[in-house]
């Protein structure tokens, strides 16, 4: 409680909240007010142009990479494409299956049969709808840990999604992009 009161204990209004107040915030106040403001600033997100949304997606899928760290663990560094694969697929609960052409790597998740849909957690907890301009999101959050572990600069496309109407989620990873691969998304 001490270090929410040091990062939260700012000035409001004419003094300091105090520990009373901060409580009722995050207990109260936070879990209800926060979905609506994430659902507000979503709903301007999906406003901007397509290379505007896509610099906030892909934003947002390092910070969601980078929250589930926790959860995850730290990955190793200093990987191999392959084992970089392992260790990504021995994270979560759902199939991922890879498949390497040269630097290339397609990523085929079974998100359907684990999840019964989107694997988004802002999708998951009903904050927006499930909509294929946000895989931007996963294609990144796949991206950044790649890049991490393997040291290699990182090109991430999504090919088709739950909400594109497959019944996958399909990325493809180029590990040395080039003027013939697609658009970098970095």
């Amino acid at each position: 409680m001490q270090e929410m009161e040091e990062k939260l204990g700012i000035k409001v209004s004419k003094g300091k909240v105090g520990p009373e107040v901060l409580r009722t915030f995050e207990e109260m106040v936070a879990p209800k007010v926060l979905p609506s403001v994430v659902r507000g600033i979503m709903k301007g997100v999906f406003k901007l142009d397509e290379e505007a949304r896509n610099t906030v997606l892909e934003e947002m899928g390092r910070a969601c990479y980078d929250g589930f760290k926790e959860f995850v663990g730290t990955p190793p560094a200093g990987l191999d494409i392959e084992s970089a694969c392992e260790w990504l697929n021995s994270t979560v609960p759902h199939n991922r299956r890879f498949q390497r052409a040269g630097d290339t790597v397609y990523w085929d998740a079974d998100i359907q049969d684990t999840y019964g849909g989107c694997m988004c957690i802002l999708v998951r907890l009903g904050i927006v709808e499930p909509r294929p301009e946000l895989c931007v999101c996963s294609t990144n959050y796949c991206r950044t840990a790649f890049e991490e572990m393997t040291g290699k600069s990182v090109e991430g496309e999504m090919v088709e999604t739950l909400s594109s109407g497959s019944r996958n989620c399909v990325f493809r990873y180029h590990f040395q992009p080039t003027a013939y691969s697609s658009k970098s998304s970095k």
